[in-house]
């Protein structure tokens, strides 16, 4: 299975204007991938066990494994192409 993990915060500037763009074109174009929003403040234990430093920061897995990571400064385009790339099931 295929999981786009998001992490983000009320704090995060980028993060409010990136993830309605991102969240709707990958379940658009993408349906079979499974979404988590992560908050960082309300899920520490998590965003540290992810070795998550900075925001915005997207990792996809794929079978619980990390496949990707894009953190800062990325594009919608490039996790598409990134999910495209590793033949995610696409309408």
């Amino acid at each position: 299975m295929t999981e786009l993990i998001y992490f983000t915060s009320k704090t995060c500037g980028v993060c409010k204007v990136l993830k309605p763009k991102l969240l709707e074109a990958v379940q658009e174009n993408f349906p079979k991938v499974g979404i988590r929003v992560v908050d960082v403040e309300e899920e520490v234990e998590f965003t540290g066990q992810s070795m998550v430093f900075t925001l915005p920061v997207v990792i996809i897995k794929v079978d619980d494994k990390e496949m990707y990571r894009f953190a800062r400064s990325f594009s919608v385009y490039e996790v598409l192409e990134k999910l495209k790339r590793l033949g995610t099931v696409s309408p």
